[in-house]
């Protein structure tokens, strides 16, 4: 089956550590008609002022006092949440970030999250091919702010049997 098959929702959360291909199966999802709201990438391209179309400048203006690595800040959340809902499919890799931001989703059943399992070999070789080629402050071996709570936020979810896990193998660079 292919990777992208695995998903059934019209709204999707890709979790998942630093390099696990959050993004790779994002870009995937687009085939098959979703938006792709990247929160790293939203974040970049903000702290750089550049345009971006169809994302609300209120959007744009809260990720660019983002810090890279860490959960949203709740505005960020409430921001990003409030423009996926006008899409009618949408998938949002990194977030959300902790427990804290389910409060904030409220349609709870209208989204499906999606963990996203990769072996650490290959993380990490992603990683380091990041910190070599881009500005992006990649610390390979380490663990973002954000990873540091994905394990809380995976274990509520899974007690409330809502975490889907897909294995993602596939040695891409984002």
């Amino acid at each position: 089956m292919e990777l992208a098959n695995a998903f059934t929702a019209p709204r999707i959360f890709l979790l998942g550590p630093h390099g696990s291909g959050k993004s790779s199966i994002g870009r995937q999802l687009v085939e098959q008609g979703y938006v792709h709201l990247s929160i790293g990438l939203i974040g970049r391209l903000a702290r750089r002022r550049l345009p971006v179309a169809d994302l609300p400048v209120s959007l744009l203006h809260v990720m660019a006092r983002h810090t890279p690595g860490e959960a949203l800040e709740s505005r960020a959340a409430a921001e990003i949440l409030q423009y996926a809902r006008t899409l009618p499919k949408v998938v949002i890799d990194g977030f959300p970030g902790h427990v804290e931001h389910l409060g904030l989703v409220g349609d709870m059943p209208q989204w499906q999250f999606v963990y996203v399992l990769t072996p650490r070999s290959v993380r990490e070789g992603r990683l380091e091919l990041r910190a070599a080629t881009s500005r992006r402050g990649w610390t390979p071996g380490g663990k973002s702010p954000r990873d540091a709570l994905l394990p809380v936020l995976c274990r509520h979810l899974r007690n409330q049997d809502r975490l889907l896990c897909v294995s993602n193998r596939i040695d891409t660079v984002n």
